[in-house]
């Protein structure tokens, strides 16, 4: 594939979605498996208080079918977390009143809880990862400054304690700590800071009862001296480990992070985050690395009102930036997932950002084809048929 193929290839396509700004928004799917309604879990204010709602957007993603459903209203709501989706069940995660809260959806109905553990203390982020030994959800307890993570083993309907390590949080003015995950080496991956202003890659396998975490460092900033913004950070997985972004004090910075030993880490400065943008006076950041349909990496996109983009794990391989991404300058949140659309002969490999409408209130999802394709030689490999497959996140 050759370097960064057609990342500029289509034309950007916009669905209006939900009609409220979103203060933070976070893309997933309600089911696994060919053409599911995608979630756009939006966080919004009304005037009074934040409010959450789920917005299903069924294939072909046009526009059509939209429904949208209120899942929480209420002053203190924030840290929108990474959506986890077992069969028919989603987890959405996020802090409610300063708990670790999660809306779940059971294939029916939404639901919300409070995670067992996350009452006493307060707690300042939230995000979901996956293996195949089950969801977990990562908190940053504020009170004690600690990462702590909880498993649930029934696709979300419960969780246990799993393992916890001495981190500083978004409140305390440090990054709000990514996590990611490999769902077949079961491997779970967070990026962090420590209260000297330390960052590290932390690390552990899921195999065994209980977690044996490893702390890779990664660069040493000013300590965290306080909140004044959300510093924000994303994470997926690559293929060969995990690509970390994160707001590295003004500057977009990528770590790629490989699985197996030993650690060498790739590590890019992208450029100036713009927090004064027209729209929003804030900047969130997204990663996605997309696959060519034999599951092999071909591009990262790191996503931060810019949409910059290169060659994964690829120290040496230009970086550049796509000047048609209609959200440069507007500031806000973004969010970023792959949308395939594969035919008897062909597959289309489609990016979806979710973030704010351009010169008025809303949400939209946006979509544009990107070169990252594979061609069949003939019918035998797909069958006859079309359909839609997702990967978010």
């Amino acid at each position: 594939m050759p370097l960064m193929a057609g990342a500029t290839k289509g034309a950007w396509h916009t669905v209006p979605v939900f009609n409220q700004a979103p203060l933070e928004v976070k893309i997933g799917t309600y089911s696994e498996g060919a053409n599911p309604d995608l979630l756009f879990a939006i966080l919004w204010n009304d005037g009074n208080n934040n409010r959450l709602d789920a917005v299903r957007i069924p294939a072909p993603y046009d526009g059509t079918g939209i429904t949208s459903t209120s899942l929480e209203n209420t002053a203190t709501l924030f840290a929108l977390g990474d959506i986890c989706t077992d069969g028919m069940n989603v987890v959405v995660p996020y802090i409610k009143d300063f708990n670790l809260e999660v809306s779940r959806y059971n294939g029916n109905s939404w639901s919300q809880s409070t995670v067992p553990g996350t009452t006493t203390n307060n707690f300042d982020n939230a995000d979901c990862s996956q293996t195949s030994d089950g969801m977990f959800l990562s908190t940053h307890d504020l009170t004690d400054s600690k990462t702590e993570i909880y498993q649930s083993t029934n696709a979300g309907g419960s969780y246990t304690f799993y393992g916890r390590y001495t981190s500083s949080g978004p409140f305390d003015g440090a990054i709000r700590e990514p996590y990611a995950s490999n769902f077949d080496d079961r491997t779970l991956m967070g990026l962090n800071q420590l209260p000297n202003g330390q960052v590290r890659v932390t690390h552990t396998s899921t195999a065994g009862p209980s977690p044996n975490f490893n702390h890779t460092p990664i660069e040493l900033l000013a300590p965290p001296n306080g909140f004044t913004f959300v510093k924000e950070g994303g994470a997926r997985f690559n293929g060969a480990g995990v690509t970390f972004t994160y707001n590295s004090q003004g500057t977009a910075r990528v770590v790629e992070f490989p699985e197996a030993g030993p650690f060498s880490v790739v590590e890019r400065d992208l450029g100036p985050i713009n927090n004064t943008g027209s729209q929003f006076t804030f900047q969130g950041g997204a990663v996605f690395t997309f696959f060519d349909m034999d599951n092999e990496p071909v591009t990262t996109k790191a996503l931060w009102g810019d949409y910059w983009f290169f060659d994964s794990f690829n120290g040496a391989a230009p970086t550049a930036v796509d000047p048609t991404f209609p959200l440069s300058g507007i500031g806000g949140p973004v969010d970023v997932c792959q949308l395939e659309l594969t035919g008897e002969y062909t597959q289309e490999t489609n990016l979806v950002v979710g973030g704010p409408r351009i010169g008025s209130d809303g949400t939209d999802l946006r979509m544009r084809q990107v070169g990252v394709d594979s061609v069949f030689k003939d019918g035998f490999e797909s069958g006859d048929t079309t359909a839609w497959f997702a990967t978010c996140p």
